[in-house]
């Protein structure tokens, strides 16, 4: 029986994601689609606990409670949720390359800059005062050249983020005002994304910040919405879509999302996430099938 491993960075069995209930409850459903497709599901933890030729020194089982510890274990593909670092023994999902386009924002930019906001990289503060300068608008974007869940993003005017104490290197953007929205989906600013196994566009989603905020991450306060009708999506979103995915293809197997603004009728990238959320199954019916597809696609590696 096929046995596959979602890997995750921190060290501990219960760290993050699995410490947040939403987040072990999506997990426990992934595993059941696994189940499903006829195979085992386990998780693993950290680089150092891996061995070589896809052995792990530790590895555990999701139960309803909790996790229980299943020891050294071989598995036969690796859907990687923590940046992992393989031999090249066995089949992974998002590999080191994919992680490195998306987490690393400035690659982002660098591989995507037709669709990106202006970007600075900043590796000290006169680098950073230098940045503010260069980038056009009212408003600037810092944040931290990798994160998750919008943490760590400050949206101001020049004068307020002088005022404050970053870590370097950091990057300066552009800001995307997106207040126009999206015809016939959303009628302010906006976070659409659109997530992939592969080439295939799995679902399409839209979050929108609480009012008066500008980040719309659902970790701080913002909305979701499934786009059912593909329809009413933008052609310019499928036409980046596929130019992006084109580059992503050329590193392999991967489930990743883009996230993106509407800007003056044009899309341009948020960011790329090699970490993207796989959703409560009950909240919609596309998050279950995602899962399903997901579970197909680990199950069928060699």
């Amino acid at each position: 029986m096929k046995i596959i491993g979602v890997f995750f960075e921190e060290a501990e069995p219960m760290a993050y994601p699995l410490n947040k209930e939403k987040y072990f409850k999506h997990f426990l459903q992934l595993q059941a689609a696994i189940e499903e497709c006829g195979a085992i599901f386990r998780i693993l933890r950290h680089q150092s606990s891996y061995l070589g030729n896809g052995k792990f020194s530790q590895s555990w089982e999701l139960q309803n409670a909790g996790v229980v510890e299943t020891g050294e274990l071989k598995v036969d593909v690796v859907f990687d949720k923590g940046l992992f670092i393989s031999d090249g023994t066995i089949p992974v999902i998002n590999c080191e390359e994919i992680n490195e386009i998306c987490t690393n924002k400035y690659k982002t930019f660098e591989l995507f800059s037709k669709y990106s906001p202006q970007t600075y990289l900043a590796n000290n503060e006169a680098e950073f005062h230098q940045g503010l300068e260069s980038i056009p608008g009212k408003y600037k974007v810092v944040k931290p050249l990798d994160g998750l869940e919008g943490r760590n993003i400050s949206i101001e005017e020049s004068d307020l983020l002088k005022k404050k104490t970053f870590t370097y290197p950091v990057l300066i953007q552009e800001f995307l005002d997106s207040s126009q929205g999206i015809p016939g989906i959303v009628d302010t600013f906006h976070d659409f994304r659109v997530a992939l196994i592969n080439e295939e566009i799995v679902h399409c989603i839209v979050r929108i910040p609480p009012a008066g905020e500008l980040i719309a991450s659902t970790s701080l306060g913002a909305t979701m919405e499934v786009v059912d009708d593909m329809k009413m999506i933008p052609e310019a979103i499928f036409t980046m879509v596929a130019d992006i995915d084109g580059i992503m293809a050329l590193y392999g197997n991967r489930f990743y999302s883009i996230d993106l603004a509407m800007v003056n009728g044009q899309p341009k990238i948020i960011e790329l996430n090699s970490r993207p959320s796989i959703w409560d199954s009950n909240q919609h019916q596309v998050f279950a099938t995602t899962k399903k597809k997901l579970a197909k696609l680990l199950t069928s590696l060699t």
